[in-house]
């Protein structure tokens, strides 16, 4: 079970849902029937972790495909010195992706709680919360490697360009 605790626009779904579900019970439908709210809800949210996991997939592949270009440009001296990101704006950027997506893993885990509250279980909404937090870590970790590589390429341009700015002073015999 998770350990991140509900938030309050959870709280008050769940609040919310249990009513519900009390209050079709109570009015004559029977225990099944009272239940179809959170069984609705399960399989909205299914369908939304279907959307992320794509769209995390598409992610992943962007990282997939850029990193050998980086390494590429980092191996070929003619093209060595034209990337450089001297502002961190990339950098940035992949970090706040990375970040963005560790808030969807927490919000992820979130919801597994609340529907642990809710006494809602299906094996189809575990997998799918299994594939969607696989996936995130995958992005993540490439998204990391990511920012390895160009940390590694921007030290080694930096050092040639500084190299090549020295003038070259005659050894001493």
């Amino acid at each position: 079970m998770s350990t991140v605790p509900v938030s309050d626009s959870t709280r008050h779904l769940i609040a919310a849902v249990k009513k519900l579900e009390h209050s079709l019970h109570t009015s004559g439908l029977p225990r099944w029937m009272a239940r179809l709210p959170a069984w609705w809800l399960g399989w909205h949210y299914c369908r939304m972790l279907d959307h992320k996991i794509a769209r995390m997939r598409r992610i992943a592949h962007k990282f997939e495909q850029w990193l050998p270009a980086i390494r590429a440009a980092d191996q070929d001296p003619r093209t060595q010195l034209e990337f450089i990101d001297m502002d961190h704006a990339m950098r940035d950027d992949i970090d706040a992706t990375r970040q963005t997506m560790w808030e969807l893993r927490a919000y992820c885990i979130d919801i597994a709680t609340m529907f642990d509250q809710l006494g809602y279980q299906s094996a189809r909404l575990n997998r799918r919360q299994r594939l969607f937090l696989a996936v995130i870590e995958h992005t993540c970790v490439q998204a990391a490697t990511m920012q390895d590589t160009l940390v590694a390429h921007d030290t080694r341009v930096l050092a040639l360009l500084k190299q090549r700015q020295q003038p070259h002073l005659p050894v001493c015999a």
